[in-house]
């Protein structure tokens, strides 16, 4: 616990206790000196005079001998009493807060409650707080001295102390880049999934068309209400939705650090936070720009998507087809190896993965573009059906995709990414999907994303249960 002065009146006990007992020690000894000094000159004056002064002369000296005696011996036992009562109340005081502080930390790792900037992407136990008073910043908002359930701003207004008495309905900020945070950010269970490939995969379509169909339907479905926890997330999935319905691509990511994308998500078993970051592909050019991205430490999964246009075979297997369509494809030009090996590589440098180590989040491996050509044939619906009816045993639905997908794969010369995804990572699960719908023309359209919520929900089945409660067909 932090001992770092705060805005705050620290509890009597903390502060203006201690100075009390020290005043009443120093006072009393002081008057029990003052005492016996006093009769001892009075005494001392009287000596020399007759037969009664000196009689009375010798009962003050009696006197001043009987003060530092038992005026001592008083005085030692009172203090120790004052001692004895003030420290026995101070253990009890520090007992109290933190036992409560202790039963908040549990209660919030049983929860998984815990703090992310959206912004920074740092993690911490506890944002600052605000005093609603005067907008004093409250560093360590906890049971401490300067109060167990409450704690009093300078200002004179009472803030509370702890989760149990709504803490997290305060203003706050996070800790490190100051960006305000909404509660959900405090006080829910965390998913965190980021999409990360190269330039122009479909990485914001993805996230764009995942994020409304969440929205509209799958959460739904799951028992769960869906909604946003931030103004900035609605306000960009409805510019996407806008561009999607009229034919257009979503706007291309330009952040390398992006601001994460937050839905809020409530049902049984709580409220959860789920955040999605769509990185700009640039980011996955250098692992310098991968760095700042924090989230890496604690991700729930990692959707990994590849434009197939990006491996050499395939481009010279489409190549005639290719010509005067490479506007409209967009054909990324990062390597997909390259992109995963940066990410793994940061993860090595900066997130203690182990050079061998495997990550243990899922990671979904989604090829993207679909509408292309006949790629739909050859990796989506209509291939895994083929394959489930030519096996000779039967075959789930999610092993035949797996099966058709990583077996293109490998034929477009990329076993090297599939050894290098299922050696480095504990769960590996392959997709297709195409965003968009279609390929992109200027007909003004809207757009029909298709295969885009299997990688999700598999992703968040993943990390929480909840999610695993409807089979998706």
């Amino acid at each position: 616990m932090s001992t770092a002065a705060e805005p705050a009146i620290k509890s009597y006990f903390f502060g203006k206790g201690y100075r009390d007992l020290w005043a009443t020690i120093r006072d009393s000894w002081r008057l029990n000196l003052e005492t016996a000094g006093g009769h001892f000159n009075a005494a001392a004056s009287l000596i020399p005079g007759d037969y009664w002064d000196k009689a009375k002369g010798i009962f003050l000296g009696t006197a001043s001998v009987a003060v530092i005696l038992f005026g001592t011996a008083f005085f030692i036992l009172a203090s120790a009493v004052h001692v004895v009562v003030l420290v026995a109340l101070l253990v009890t005081i520090y007992l109290a807060f933190s036992l409560v502080y202790l039963l908040e930390r549990a209660v919030l790792l049983i929860k998984k409650y815990f703090t992310v900037c959206p912004i920074c992407h740092e993690k911490f136990d506890l944002p600052e707080y605000f005093c609603p008073g005067c907008g004093a910043v409250h560093r360590r908002l906890i049971p401490s001295s300067y109060g167990i359930l409450w704690r009093t701003c300078r200002c004179g207004t009472r803030l509370p102390a702890t989760f149990f008495l709504k803490r997290g309905e305060l203003r706050s900020r996070c800790s490190k880049c100051e960006e305000l945070l909404e509660q959900d950010h405090l006080e829910s269970r965390k998913i965190f999934v980021p999409i990360v490939g190269g330039p122009a995969v479909g990485k914001s379509a993805f996230l764009y068309s995942a994020a409304q169909r969440l929205l509209d339907e799958e959460a739904g479905r799951l028992g769960l209400v869906a909604s946003f926890a931030e103004a900035a997330s609605e306000g960009d999935l409805a510019r996407a939705k806008a561009a999607l319905q009229t034919g257009r691509a979503p706007d291309k990511t330009v952040d390398t650090l992006p601001r994460a994308f937050n839905i809020r998500l409530e049902g049984r078993g709580g409220r959860r936070l789920l955040y999605l970051y769509d990185p700009a592909g640039e980011a996955f050019n250098d692992t310098t720009d991968l760095i700042l991205h924090r989230f890496q430490g604690f991700l729930s999964g990692m959707i990994f998507l590849i434009d197939p246009f990006s491996i050499r075979a395939v481009r010279a297997e489409y190549a005639d087809q290719l010509s005067g369509l490479e506007t409209a494809l967009n054909p990324s030009r990062l390597p997909v190896t390259d992109a995963l090996s940066r990410v793994l590589v940061t993860m090595e440098e900066h997130f203690g993965l182990a050079k061998t180590g495997r990550l243990k989040s899922p990671v979904a491996v989604v090829l993207s573009k679909l509408d292309a050509f006949d790629l739909d044939d050859r990796l989506g619906e209509p291939a895994i059906s083929r394959h489930i009816t030519a096996a000779s045993e039967p075959l789930d639905r999610a092993r035949a995709r797996d099966s058709v997908i990583r077996d293109q794969l490998v034929r477009w010369d990329q076993a090297d990414l599939v050894q290098q995804l299922e050696t480095r990572f504990t769960r590996v699960a392959y997709f297709s999907c195409t965003a968009l719908g279609r390929m992109p023309d200027a007909t003004g359209r809207p757009f029909e994303p298709q295969g885009i919520m299997e990688p999700l929900l598999w992703i968040l089945g993943d990390a929480d249960r909840v999610f695993r409660q409807r089979e998706v067909a």
